[in-house]
């Protein structure tokens, strides 16, 4: 579904928004491809199923859920140390990202982990692997877990296909299509 949408080099919500309304900002540290799910790619059926399965896993509603991100990095592209909370999603109808959902679609030859300072550790692409980590305390959801600071490793060969799935606090896809967002 990636290759029929389209990647582009990725960028970072200028406004911390990922409503896609706002202009959106390439930054150094991030030099992978992406595309988003949506239209006619949301609509497929293996994405719904995708979806579906994600939200049986996870016991969070499908609507919470940010449409697909699909990803792709070729040798020597990363994204450098981020975090998946973003501070202006808190007032949003939405809310916060709450859990990251991250599905490594294929192998990779060489590099390509998901990196995880704070607990020092590394997980390793592999196809149909699925890693799910949380974003904020479960004490208070609207603030973030600093230990979920990860980097996407650079590919040292072959190439990484990825899928993110997002997580928020309050259905995020009403407000979106109802374009009230912010």
């Amino acid at each position: 579904s990636g290759h029929e949408v389209g990647f582009r080099r990725s960028t970072n919500s200028a406004r911390g928004l990922p409503d896609r309304k706002h202009p959106n900002e390439v930054v150094r540290g991030r030099t992978s491809m992406d595309t988003w799910c949506t239209g006619t790619c949301a609509d497929d059926p293996l994405v719904q199923q995708v979806s579906e399965r994600l939200s049986e896993l996870t016991g969070i509603s499908i609507k919470n859920m940010e449409w697909l991100q699909f990803l792709k990095y070729e040798v020597g592209q990363m994204h450098g140390s981020h975090h998946d909370f973003i501070d202006g999603q808190v007032s949003t109808q939405a809310g916060p990202r709450i859990l990251t959902v991250f599905m490594y679609l294929n192998d990779v030859e060489e590099g390509g982990g998901t990196y995880f300072e704070e607990l020092d550790v590394t997980v390793l692409p592999k196809r149909g692997r699925v890693l799910i980590w949380p974003n904020v305390l479960d004490q208070n959801p609207i603030a973030p877990d600093w230990r979920t600071f990860h980097d996407a490793l650079p590919v040292e060969n072959g190439v990484k296909y990825g899928a993110n799935a997002w997580y928020h606090l309050r259905d995020f896809q009403t407000p979106n299509e109802n374009g009230c967002m912010i």
